[in-house]
């Protein structure tokens, strides 16, 4: 929950909230951070959109405060459906801000394998972006999917939007409380049919602390992730750079800031592949 620093016994009371690092989810605790040191100033882009990284982090808790108002529960899995993209990234980490288990689902898999995994883990609810949702629909009819949440407006979905919406009865809900039973679940199909790996957030913390202590990142690298690599680290390594204050490329298509070049890579392996300019910006 944070450490309280005491300013020291001549000033009582003057106590500054910290956190450097994820507490109960890798983003559990990343927009009080960014509201108290706005100079970081990260941020992250996909094809044709850029958001700055205290607003994305805003929009996470906003939208997982949205989550559990509808009545989603610890351990519940959430299916994604989207290409590598910041809408896959934001869904991924609203659902295990809520406790919840994210499933993103590979774009490259068959139909049947997508149905059979989500059959599988018993997942409710599929966030998907607009392009998919008819594909999301189908998968619905598949499995227990009962409601389709699609970024954009998309017939017979639900918008994320109204995720984001206040509490109807003015309740208030902080998604950074140690909601330590979430995580993400890979998937591959066998000979025995499709087999799931949960990937708790013990793990996805290891991953966190390894990749910062190897690339040292800093406020003025680029990190690009598209779909190469396993989940877990690029959702690990997306997660640091945003704590870090460093600019999120996501998806090939996604424009580089102006006179900027990616600096780190997910190859699948996380490295680093250029040094930035000091000062270069965002």
């Amino acid at each position: 929950m944070g450490v309280g620093l005491i300013s020291g016994p001549e000033r009582p009371g003057r106590h500054l909230p910290r956190r450097d690092d994820p507490i109960g989810s890798l983003t559990g605790g990343l927009c009080e951070r960014l509201r108290l040191r706005p100079a970081l100033g990260g941020t992250i882009r996909g094809r044709g959109s850029r958001v700055d990284a205290l607003t994305f982090a805003a929009t996470v808790e906003r939208a997982a405060a949205g989550l559990s108002h509808r009545g989603m529960c610890f351990s519940d899995v959430v299916g994604i459906l989207a290409p590598v993209s910041p809408e896959r990234l934001l869904a991924t980490y609203t659902v295990m801000s809520v406790g919840g288990r994210a499933l993103p689902l590979s774009t490259s898999s068959d139909l049947e394998t997508q149905g059979a995994i989500l059959a599988e883990t018993d997942a409710r609810l599929l966030l998907v972006t607009a392009d998919l949702a008819p594909t999301a629909l189908e998968l619905a009819e598949r499995s227990r999917v009962r409601q389709v949440i699609a970024f954009g407006d998309a017939l017979g979905t639900t918008p994320f939007d109204e995720l984001l919406r206040p509490s109807p009865d003015g309740s208030g809900y902080h998604p950074s409380r140690g909601l330590f039973d979430n995580g993400i679940l890979g998937y591959e199909r066998t000979s025995d049919g499709v087999l799931a790996t949960l990937y708790p957030h013990s793990d996805l913390m290891g991953r966190f602390s390894l990749l910062r202590d190897r690339l040292a990142l800093s406020a003025d690298d680029v990190v690009a992730v598209d779909e190469r690599g396993d989940e877990p680290t690029r959702v690990a390594l997306v997660a640091l750079a945003l704590w870090t204050g460093a600019c999120v490329v996501a998806g090939a298509d996604a424009p580089l800031p102006e006179g900027r070049r990616v600096t780190v890579l997910c190859e699948p392996d996380p490295v680093r592949v250029a040094h930035p300019a000091p000062g270069s910006g965002h």
